[in-house]
Formats: structure tokens, C-alpha cells, sequence
């Protein structure tokens, strides 16, 4: 870092220590404009890094983003990037842009309706719309920030991930309180303050380190997995509708993810040998493939197996893995697997107090044909006798 820079990030460091302290932001503001004239979205995070390693909790950092916000607002190098029909990073700002409109238009309308005539239908089908956003922020959250924190960016997606359940949870309160037909304009106010201010710090802060952290290679997979979250307000917008992000995949070359001779390639990631058979032999139940000639290919060494399975198997025919009373069920479950009748099977049986699940699952390719079987077995009792809820959550 240059001595400007780091100068600078002190400076900012200062600044927003002093934010902490409870200084408010008019107190700071000359401060930071004597001192900047302009500021890089990565000197935010180098500051905000600051803080964390120096003992400031995250959450404390949380309550003064939208106050950095505000100072930085006007002074940050907003960079320019060229559309590009269904690029994530397109899509990711079209949304941004759907968004304000439909606060100021749609939003702003049924809410206007519902302090004049007190009928919430309008304005709850708006809240339900707004909470759309949860798809923006998912994708954000679980495809963008992964690449900035390979490349030691970790504060800024800490902050901002708080920031989005700070609105995800306005906007449930919101909820909450237009189903019951009360009118809290504080609490509207602040949730619509929470989703605008974060329409900003993602064009003028986010943005800049998306691109720079982010290859072509990066792009694709988020392009490729965007789908499992979905896509908010960009309805009738021309370039990022899901058949453009498709469109944009397929024009781009295939992603090349091997990172060494001896590695299992995947679409979603890779293994070597090793990590795959700790990997199934640390999932908490027996796995075995019998291949497409019905001949037992695999199956998992767990340190406490279900049922006994020795590496004698390995070849064998799975017609003569059974005794013959059960012998004419693993015929029938095979031959409606090959013929597509169906493409799972389940058995269960109570054994010495256990409660053990078998279940058969049919494996087939991208195109629909037919691999071999899956047999997964299971002793559920544990699972059985579950009740109640124990989440990742704290409790409040």
C-alpha cells in the first residue's frame, strides 16, 4: 500500500472510530472531506478490516454503516461498467434499478391507499413484492461474497450480510403489522431508509470490488447457479431476463476447474481420491452403487455400518447379494428402475431397538440414462425422536 493510501485508511480509520465513540456524523463530515476528496470502495473495507482486528465487534460496525454511508455518499469513485446482456453483474444492478422504480411507483401507491382507506390488501401484496429482495441478497450473499473472501475481503461481506437481515426483518415486522391493519409509519419509514441505503451501498461500495474480484471464470459459475435463488425486479427488462443469463452461458467457454492431475473434476467442484472417501465414509449412513450390469461398484467403509459389507462384494452380481426370499423384491425394483417406472424405492424394519431406513434410489446421467442404483441405509431412532426446533440461530 502506497503511503497515501495508507494514510488515507488511517484517516478513515479515525473517522470511523470516532463514529463508534458516538461523535455524529455532521461532527466527522469535514473531517472526512478535508481528508478526502475522493474515496476507493477498498479503503472502506481496509478500514472496516481495521476495526474487527482491533476488537470492534461486527455488529457495532453494523449500526455505523449506514452512517459511512452518509459520509461517503457523492465522495466515492462510482466506477462505470458496459451492460452486458445477461451477466450477472448486469442482472445484479438491473435489479437495483427495478427496484427504485418499483418503490416509487407501485410501492409508494399501495401504501398511499392503505393510509387513506385503511385497506391493507394493496399494500401487503407490495410487501410481499418488496420481500422478493431476499432473492437479491441470497445470490449476493452466496455466489458474490465467496470470491471476496478468497481474496481477504471478509469485513464488507460481514457488515453488509447483517445489514440485508436488519431488512430482511423490517420488512417481516412490516408485514406483521399491515396483516393486522395497523399503520406504523416509523417502522415503514425505517425499512424503506434500510432497502434504499442498501441500493447504495452496493452501486457506489460493492460494486467496484465485484469487479475487481471477480474473473470470467467467477462470473459463469454464479451465472450458472444464480437460478437456485431466483431473480427480483426486473420483470420486462430488456437483457436480463433468465433465458439472456442462459444465453450468456452458453457463449461463454467451459470453465476449466482442474486443479490437478489426480483430481475428480465436477461441475459444482472437485476432490481428490482422499477427501472423496473420507467424505462417504463420514456421512452418517452406508452408501452402495451397483452399476448399470447390476454388479455391486461401490460402497462406504463407515467406522460403524448398519449392516456388514465386505470388499468380496465388489463385482459381484446384486441378484446374488440377497437369499433368495427377498431375491424376487430386488428383481422388481431393478427392472421398474431400468424402465423408468419409477425412480426410488423405500423400505424400513425395527431390528435389536434400532429403526433402520432403506432407501433405493435409481442414478441416471444428464440425458436420463440409467446408470445403476443407489442403496442408502440408515438408522434413523435419533431422528425419530426429534422435537422442537435447533437452529444455527441464537435464541432471542
Amino acid at each position: 500500500m502506497s503511503n497515501k493510501k495508507q494514510a488515507q485508511a488511517e484517516a478513515l480509520k479515525s473517522i470511523l472510530q470516532q463514529l463508534s465513540s458516538g461523535a455524529s456524523v455532521e461532527d466527522v463530515r469535514e473531517e472526512f472531506r478535508k481528508t478526502f476528496d475522493t474515496v476507493e470502495a477498498s479503503e472502506i473495507a481496509a478500514a472496516e478490516a481495521e476495526l474487527i482486528k482491533t476488537g470492534t465487534p461486527i455488529e457495532e460496525i453494523q449500526q455505523l454503516c449506514n452512517v459511512h454511508a452518509s459520509l461517503v455518499e457523492g465522495s466515492v469513485e462510482v466506477i462505470a461498467t458496459d451492460p452486458v446482456m445477461g451477466h450477472p453483474l448486469t442482472v445484479f444492478y438491473k435489479e437495483n434499478d427495478g427496484l427504485e422504480e418499483f418503490l416509487a411507483g407501485t410501492y409508494a401507491e399501495a401504501k398511499a391507499d392503505f393510509l387513506s382507506s385503511k385497506d391493507n390488501k394493496l399494500y401487503l401484496k407490495a410487501l410481499y413484492e418488496l420481500y422478493k429482495l431476499d432473492r437479491h441478497y441470497s445470490r449476493k450473499e452466496q455466489l458474490m461474497f465467496p470470491y471476496l473472501e478468497k481474496n481477504g475481503i471478509t469485513a464488507p461481506p460481514k457488515v453488509m450480510w447483517g445489514k440485508d437481515d436488519e431488512i430482511r426483518g423490517l420488512i417481516k415486522q412490516a408485514i406483521a403489522k399491515a396483516e393486522a391493519g395497523e399503520y406504523d409509519e416509523a417502522l415503514f419509514t425505517e425499512m424503506e431508509s434500510e432497502v434504499r441505503g442498501m441500493i447504495q451501498k452496493e452501486n457506489e461500495i460493492l460494486k467496484p470490488m465485484l469487479v475487481d474480484n471477480i474473473n470470467d471464470e467467477g462470473w459463469k459459475v454464479i451465472a450458472q447457479e444464480g437460478y437456485q435463488f431466483g431473480y427480483a425486479f426486473i420483470d420486462g427488462v430488456e437483457g436480463v431476463s433468465p433465458s439472456d443469463i442462459k444465453a450468456w452461458v452458453k457463449d461463454e467457454q467451459d470453465l476449466d476447474q482442474r486443479r490437478g492431475s489426480n483430481d475428480i473434476d465436477l461441475p459444482s467442484g472437485y476432490f481428490n481420491v482422499h477427501e472423496l472417501e473420507a467424505l462417504l465414509n463420514t456421512l452418517p449412513y452406508d452408501i452402495t452403487f451397483v452399476n448399470a450390469d447390476d454388479r455391486v461398484q461401490y460402497f462406504s467403509e463407515n467406522e460403524h455400518r448398519v449392516f456388514p459389507r465386505t470388499r468380496t462384494v465388489l463385482g459381484r452380481l446384486v441378484e446374488d447379494c440377497h437369499p433368495p426370499k427377498s431375491l424376487h423384491v430386488v428383481d422388481s425394483i431393478v427392472k421398474d428402475f431400468k424402465s423408468g417406472k419409477k425412480d426410488k424405492e423405500f423400505f424400513w424394519i425395527q431390528k435389536d431397538g434400532q429403526f433402520i431406513m432403506i432407501r433405493f434410489y435409481a442414478i441416471r446421467d444428464a440425458e436420463g440414462k440409467y446408470l445403476g442404483v443407489a442403496e442408502i441405509t440408515e438408522e434413523i431412532s435419533e431422528l425419530r425422536s426429534l422435537e422442537g426446533s435447533k437452529t444455527l440461530m441464537p435464541d432471542n
